[in-house]
């Protein structure tokens, strides 16, 4: 059945707490596999985890979600920091998950390619190639996918043409419009970036990390992309909005962190009351910034996306 759900966090958190603690599998069954897929004739790298246990089940719990980073850094630093509990990856495999995560083309262990930057139409058709490789692999027509920034872009523009595929969306600090009183600066002409350790560290609010976090975070990011495409930038600059609520027609999940900076509040709002689905949650979390993943109320963020993928 179809349900409207608008979500507090704390209800969020609550139906999330018997599955984080009834965790039972430990860390050193988790399986971490390489793969790569090739879309437009570029080679696209995948990172799958999951647990030993597990490896056949997924047919038939169709527990598949792929994680989708944003404009500057890639799958692996974002989603399976290897620091304490912090991945988001090892997170869900301990809760059943096959969990995957994707670089973009023009990204770490991606192909580059001077054919395009890497804007968010050819990342939607990335996509693409990764959730076709990812279900025939796991025997399932769909799967639930995750973006975060410039990813709820290219997750929302591929949901939006492939319904079919989609199990269920997350959209993680999102854009949509530029936020009012912003003047966007003039597109790039150059293809890439350089990337900086300021720029790595510049998602974060202080007194709301763990250095050691950051620091390993900045470590780790930094090498995979020593220049990120522009891509993103020119799209941000000449074709927002690029999404349309209404064409999104699978159980949405609206993430905003209390202090991002990338659309207001009242933008994300009016997008979750435009999507074309009953079946959506909205979910506030306070005292973070774009990279509450990797913050201090992480734990927070993990509960609230467990909680919404075990929904029935």
């Amino acid at each position: 059945m179809i349900r409207k759900m608008v979500v507090s966090v704390a209800i969020m958190v609550t139906l999330a707490a018997v599955a984080n603690a009834q965790k039972d599998m430990s860390k050193s069954g988790i399986i971490g596999k390489d793969h790569f897929v090739t879309s437009n004739g570029l080679k696209v790298y995948l990172w799958e985890k999951y647990h030993k246990d597990l490896a056949k089940t997924f047919a038939k719990t169709n527990k598949i979600v792929l994680l989708v980073h944003g404009a500057t850094w890639t799958g692996r630093p974002d989603f399976d920091l290897q620091i304490r509990d912090y991945s988001l990856m090892d997170f869900l495999a301990r809760n059943g998950y096959d969990v995957w995560a994707i670089d973009i083309h023009g990204y770490g262990r991606s192909e580059k390619t001077d054919k395009d930057w890497s804007d968010t139409a050819s990342a939607a058709g990335d996509i693409g190639a990764a959730v076709d490789y990812i279900t025939k692999l796991r025997g399932v027509e769909k799967m639930s996918i995750l973006g975060w920034s410039w990813g709820t872009q290219t997750t929302g523009l591929y949901t939006m043409r492939h319904p079919e595929k989609v199990q269920k969306l997350i959209l993680f600090a999102m854009a949509w419009k530029p936020p009012p009183g912003t003047q966007l600066p003039p597109p790039p002409k150059e293809q890439y970036r350089v990337t900086t350790e300021a720029g790595a560290r510049s998602d974060f609010i202080p007194g709301q990390y763990e250095a050691d976090v950051v620091d390993l975070y900045v470590k780790e990011a930094l090498p995979e992309v020593p220049k990120a495409p522009n891509g993103v930038r020119v799209d941000f600059a000449t074709k927002l909005p690029i999404l349309d609520p209404a064409a999104i027609r699978v159980p949405t999940l609206i993430i905003r962190p209390e202090k991002d900076f990338l659309s207001s509040e009242a933008q994300t709002l009016e997008f979750f009351q435009k999507l074309g689905t009953n079946y959506k949650s909205y979910v506030f979390l306070p005292d973070g910034r774009h990279a509450i993943l990797l913050e201090k109320n992480y734990r927070k963020f993990q509960d609230v996306v467990l909680g919404f993928l075990n929904q029935h």
